[in-house]
C-alpha cells in the first residue's frame, strides 16, 4: 500500500472517529436536556404547591367541593383563583412544549402527574366558569384544544356568577368638582 493510501486511509478513520465523537456528545447532551427539563418541571411544580395555602386553599376547596359558595367571592378572590388556574395551564403547557420537542418523552406528562389534566380542570367549578370567561385566552392553541376536546357534557351551571360584573370597572357617575 502506498503512502498516499495510509495517509488518505488514517484520515478516513480520523473523521469516523470524530463523526462517532459528535455523536456520542449530542446523545449525552440530550440526556442533559431531559433530565434538565424533568428537573424544572419538577421544582416549578413543587413551587405552585408550596404556594398553595391560606386563602388559595380555600378558593380551590370551595370551587372542588361547595362550589355554590362561589357566588359570594369577591373580584379579588376570582382574581386569584384566576392567576392559580394560569399557573397550573402554563405547568401543562410547558409539558406539553418539551414533548413536542422531544426534551420529554412521550410519557413524560403522566410520568410527572399532568396526563389527566384535560379531563381533571372540568372537575373544578372556578376552572369552568373562568375558561371561557378568560382562561382560554392564556393559553395557547395545542392546549386550548386539548382542553376543549376533554369537555365533558354537563359541568357546574356558572350562569349565576356574573363575572362581567365582578371585573367591571365601577365608573363614578358624577363628574369631579
Amino acid at each position: 500500500m502506498s503512502s498516499t493510501a495510509v495517509r488518505e486511509s488514517l484520515a478516513a478513520l480520523g473523521v469516523i472517529a470524530s463523526m462517532v465523537f459528535v455523536g456520542l456528545q449530542i446523545r449525552q447532551s440530550n440526556i442533559q436536556a431531559r433530565a434538565a427539563a424533568f428537573q424544572e418541571i419538577g421544582i416549578a411544580t413543587a413551587e405552585a404547591h408550596r404556594d398553595f395555602q391560606g386563602r388559595k386553599l380555600e378558593l380551590d376547596l370551595d370551587a372542588s367541593w361547595t362550589p355554590e359558595r362561589m357566588s359570594a367571592w369577591t373580584r379579588d378572590d376570582w382574581e386569584l383563583h384566576s392567576r392559580m388556574w394560569i399557573e397550573v395551564m402554563r405547568l401543562y403547557e410547558t409539558l406539553q412544549l418539551q414533548v413536542e420537542q422531544g426534551l420529554l418523552p412521550a410519557g413524560g406528562l403522566d410520568r410527572l402527574g399532568y396526563g389527566g389534566t384535560p379531563e381533571m380542570v372540568w372537575t373544578a367549578a372556578g376552572f369552568v366558569c373562568l375558561w371561557p370567561f378568560n382562561l382560554r385566552d392564556f393559553v395557547g392553541e395545542v392546549t386550548r384544544a386539548a382542553i376543549e376536546a376533554a369537555e365533558p357534557a354537563e359541568h357546574f351551571d356558572c350562569g349565576h356568577i356574573d363575572l362581567e360584573g365582578i371585573y367591571r370597572l365601577e365608573v363614578d357617575p358624577q363628574p369631579p368638582s
